[in-house]
């Protein structure tokens, strides 16, 4: 796969910036084409005990590789094959409830379970600039997804159906919120795109070329997103 252009790295950058992508409480990793770090929030840094500036720039499964001590560790070889399916189709795909250990302060592996979604992230054009890699740690709920032993279930089946329904209840809610970042960031990079033409094209400032999208916005009855696209998508020339 190619190295990231300008206009992915721009994208990159403007997710990175985004108030949102860092405000929200659940765990965010944005990848380029070939699985680099690009963009990561704290939440995610909070869930997996890593800092940011150890991530940006590190091939994922460099950063994040099996546990070596669990010879049936799959994490790996599951999660590539979302992510090359979201590349190849530029399209979500939820993944089911995966264990992906990391490693603890000390170097040791952590036993965690997630519930992963991998989302295409597009440049105003169409053109995949990358995956967002969205993920809920539901480790906790682990005991009572397990099969026992013995074949007799000790706990009360409604117990199960409990935490059955809270699986699939937080993996609904982990989609809702990954399309609706994923909306919001592709929306954030497309503004951004378009001021920076703006600003070489009349050579302004920032400020100025948001005004002056925004007064487009007015006269055309337009929202920004959409003038921003438009503006894009004809490199640079001003929507009519």
């Amino acid at each position: 796969m190619s190295r990231p252009s300008r206009s992915d790295f721009s994208v990159f950058r403007a997710i990175q910036d985004d108030a949102v992508f860092r405000a929200t409480v659940s765990p965010y990793l944005v990848l380029d084409t070939a699985l680099t770090i690009r963009a990561v929030n704290p939440a995610y840094l909070a869930a997996t005990g890593r800092a940011g500036p150890d991530l940006l720039g590190e091939p994922i499964f460099r950063a994040f590789p099996d546990n070596p001590d669990d010879p049936g560790a799959d994490g790996v070889a599951n999660l590539r094959r979302s992510l090359e399916r979201v590349l190849k189709r530029k399209r979500r795909h939820h993944m089911p409830l995966q264990r992906y250990d990391v490693p603890g302060p000390g170097g040791e592996f952590v036993e965690k379970y997630w519930l992963p979604v991998n989302s295409p992230i597009r440049h105003p054009d169409g053109r995949l600039a990358g995956v967002l890699h969205h993920v809920e740690d539901v480790t906790a709920l682990r005991p009572f997804l397990d099969e026992p032993a013995t074949g007799e279930d000790p706990r009360p089946p409604r117990l199960l159906t409990i935490a059955a329904l809270r699986e699939r209840t937080a993996s609904e809610d982990l989609a809702e919120e990954a399309e609706n970042l994923r909306q919001a960031l592709d929306t954030r990079a497309a503004i951004e795109q378009a001021k920076g033409m703006l600003m070489a094209q009349y050579q302004c400032g920032p400020d100025e070329a948001f005004l002056l999208l925004r007064k487009l916005s007015q006269e055309s009855n337009s929202k920004i997103r959409d003038i921003a696209a438009r503006m894009v998508s004809r490199n640079g020339h001003l929507p009519s």
